[in-house]
Parts: C-alpha cells; sequence; structure tokens
C-alpha cells in the first residue's frame, strides 16, 4: 500500500504540467601527445622488422629496414617524455616506443658483431 507522500510523488512524476528539462554537455577530449604515439608505432615497426636481424640474409635486410624506425622510435621517445612531464599524458607510450627503439638497435648490434665475429674468426 502507498502511502500518502509516494502517491504524492506518483501523480507529480506523472503530471505533464512539468517539462522535462534536457541538459547536453559537451565531452572534453582527453588530452594526447602525438609525439608519444609516433614513437610507439615506430618501436612496434622497428621490433617487428628488427627481430629478423639474427637470422641469415634477411638479416642483413632487416637491419638495414629497421635502423631508421628505431631511431626515429628514440628520437620521438624522448621527446615524447619531455612533453609528458609538462602535458601529463603519453608517458607509457613513450616509454614503450623508446623500449622498443633501443631493444632494436640493441638486437641489431648484436647480430652485426656476431655475424662479423663469425665471418672474421670462423
Amino acid at each position: 500500500m502507498m502511502s500518502r507522500q509516494d502517491d504524492h510523488r506518483y501523480y507529480q512524476a506523472m503530471s505533464p504540467e512539468q517539462p522535462q528539462r534536457v541538459v547536453y554537455q559537451q565531452p572534453v577530449p582527453p588530452p594526447s601527445n602525438g609525439m608519444a604515439v609516433t614513437s610507439l608505432v615506430f618501436g612496434i615497426i622497428a621490433g617487428l622488422v628488427g627481430v629478423w636481424a639474427p637470422f641469415p640474409v634477411i638479416g642483413i635486410v632487416a637491419s638495414f629496414v629497421a635502423f631508421l624506425p628505431a631511431l626515429f622510435a628514440i628520437i620521438f621517445g624522448h621527446a615524447g617524455l619531455q612533453r609528458a612531464k609538462r602535458g601529463g599524458a603519453g608517458k607509457g607510450k613513450a616509454i614503450g616506443g623508446l623500449i622498443l627503439g633501443y631493444v632494436t638497435i640493441a638486437l641489431i648490434v648484436a647480430a652485426t658483431l656476431g655475424w662479423g665475429a663469425l665471418i672474421a674468426f670462423g
């Protein structure tokens, strides 16, 4: 059984006299960091190509192709990290790009030294 207050609220809500107010709020886009995103994209590309560096024949081509995106990932990663310190967005993406870039460069250098040693001494 409904009390008098519940009954009053029910009829008040059903009353056609009170127009509904619709409030539209403009969504605020989150801040973005294009340098960090670019670093991550270049790092992913460099990592996918650079993983082939230790293999014979294809590794030579992969090393040359992966070096430039890895270098760009490092450059844009440091720039994105600086921008993230000021703006607060994209720190993880910048660090991810830096890690992928440095790991790819290290893999290319290790493969080059390994193949060079194998050819020289072996």
